[in-house]
């Protein structure tokens, strides 16, 4: 009993000290980077998307270059990471690429452009069906959590723009992403100690 309980003492006093020295690799490097002690480490994903969301895609990509980006966050090189993956891998490519906040947005984008009768003159009808997810991985949380915003209408070709339709959908998902320009989820301290504010993760089906 004794050997059990000196050997379970050993083995989480070597893990305490593993993760304690990882934390110390990143702040040295972050120190060398020109960041500071708390900068988060992050691979931000390029946006993943379905049918004619090109546009969409670009759009979320530059939303999310906005909030992380110095001196609270880092970004990491992601060569090798381009290819589709599914969320449930994020923990896994967070390890890989030694990153504290893994980013995957997708985007299902769909419009059909048609007129309400065989010969009307007047203007197009548009119909849009638009879903936004943000999955995000955070080590420290340990779960993989999806915000999401949607879009469905028909309505006017003449009167709908698309960047209308993306500021309405990330509204919608900035009622709940945990993370800002100024974080959130942590102290904005970039130096000291942090808490974890993270909300409970959310999946959608």
């Amino acid at each position: 009993m004794k050997k059990i309980i000196t050997f379970l003492i050993s083995f989480f006093l070597a893990l305490s000290l593993g993760v304690l020295a990882e934390a110390s690799d990143q702040q040295d490097m972050n120190r060398k980077m020109g960041y500071f002690d708390n900068t988060r480490t992050v691979l931000l994903l390029p946006a993943r998307y379905r049918g004619n969301g090109a546009e969409a895609a670009s759009y979320v990509n530059r939303e999310m270059k906005q909030i992380f980006r110095y001196p609270y966050y880092r970004t990491l090189d992601v060569t090798g990471y381009e290819e589709a993956v599914s969320p449930s891998q994020l923990p896994q490519i967070a390890d890989e690429a030694g990153a504290d906040i893994v980013v995957m947005p997708v985007i299902q984008w769909s419009q059909w452009v048609f007129r309400r009768f065989l010969f009307d003159d007047g203007d197009a009808i548009l119909q849009t069906r638009a879903i936004v997810d943000i999955y995000t991985y955070k080590k420290t949380d340990g779960t993989v959590r999806d915000d999401r915003g949607t879009y469905f209408a028909t309505e006017d070709e003449a009167t709908s723009r698309n960047v209308y339709i993306l500021d309405d959908i990330m509204k919608k998902i900035y009622k709940t992403f945990p993370y800002r320009r100024v974080p959130t989820d942590v102290s904005k301290s970039l130096t000291g100690e942090t808490a974890d504010h993270t909300p409970k993760a959310v999946m959608n089906s």
